[in-house]
């Protein structure tokens, strides 16, 4: 990637902008942690009785809307493109049906540490689909965040139809992920070509399965206002942070920010809900943020190496 990136220029000013790609990348996926993590709670105060997949044809047909302006996101579009969209697009639909359905019987903090097990899933996938191999130190790091993840899901209490649910989300996840990546992988892509039909079979899809999963249709100013929320940050800006920069991070990369999603899904569940942690999920927690440490450590050592 780094050879298409460095063109005619000299390799010092190449060096430099592929060091501030990746970083521009950390920081905007950074936000998107941070915004995914307050969904859980958000979602959880108004999913009671609300169906699920209504919510998500709700949300996602509103971040349809927001984007229909921007002519340029619709019209360069080739048909290579679409059928990218339509693929990632499925694979997210399957990943938020699974986790509003799952976050009805379970609760907010405990919805975002399973939905990160998606983290462990990606360094399995990635090698078969984008061909590479992880660095031993990256697969350390992975397997010290999933020790974390486990003892935060309190393997004790067994897993509920919500936990089972949320398991499913994490593999649609892990599969959205590692082919954005494996999609953007050619510099020449026009990432942001695949956003808009990413968000139309979003919405189409979970307004089919509106029938089918449980829960009522109704819509009040709550909804509506976690609707508008969720599009605006942890969908539209979500997915374009994605598609634009984790091309510069690879999914192994990119799923070591990804992890810590539950510890924002806690914090903000603690705040917005009073939800609570066990011991051995506190623990998990703080195992888990040492196997984000050394990711970054594996990641900034790696991209030194890259650049000599």
């Amino acid at each position: 990637m780094e050879s298409v990136i460095v063109g005619s220029i000299q390799p010092s000013l190449a060096k430099f902008d592929l060091m501030t790609l990746r970083t521009r990348g950390y920081i905007n996926l950074f936000l998107v942690v941070v915004f995914w993590g307050m969904t859980f709670p958000m979602q959880k105060a108004i999913l009671s009785d609300l169906s699920p997949a209504f919510y998500n044809a709700f949300r996602f047909a509103i971040a349809v809307l927001l984007l229909i302006p921007f002519r340029r996101l619709r019209q360069n579009a080739d048909k290579a493109s679409l059928l990218k969209g339509i693929v990632l697009g499925l694979f997210l639909s399957g990943g938020y049906l699974f986790q509003t359905w799952g976050l009805r019987y379970t609760t907010a903090s405990k919805s975002g540490f399973i939905t990160a097990l998606y983290v462990g899933i990606v360094a399995i996938l990635s090698p078969v689909i984008e061909k590479k191999v992880p660095k031993p130190f990256q697969v350390l790091s992975l397997a010290v965040s999933l020790v974390g993840l486990y003892l935060i899901t309190n393997p004790a209490g067994g897993l509920n139809i919500g936990d089972l649910l949320t398991t499913i989300c994490a593999f649609c996840f892990a599969l959205h992920v590692v082919m954005i990546s494996y999609f953007t992988s050619n510099s020449n892509t026009n990432e942001l070509s695949m956003l808009f039909p990413q968000l139309v079979v979003v919405a189409v899809i979970n307004a089919i399965f509106i029938p089918f999963i449980p829960g009522e249709v109704f819509l009040t100013p709550s909804i509506g206002f976690v609707a508008v929320f969720t599009a605006l940050f942890a969908t539209i800006f979500a997915v374009v942070a994605q598609l634009k920069y984790q091309r510069f991070l690879g999914s192994v990369g990119a799923s070591l920010v990804y992890v810590g999603e539950p510890a924002f899904a806690f914090l903000f569940a603690m705040i917005l809900l009073n939800e609570t942690l066990l011991t051995v999920e506190i623990v998990g927690l703080f195992v888990m943020s040492l196997g984000i440490i050394l990711g970054s450590l594996s990641l900034f050592k790696q991209s030194l190496g890259a650049e000599r």
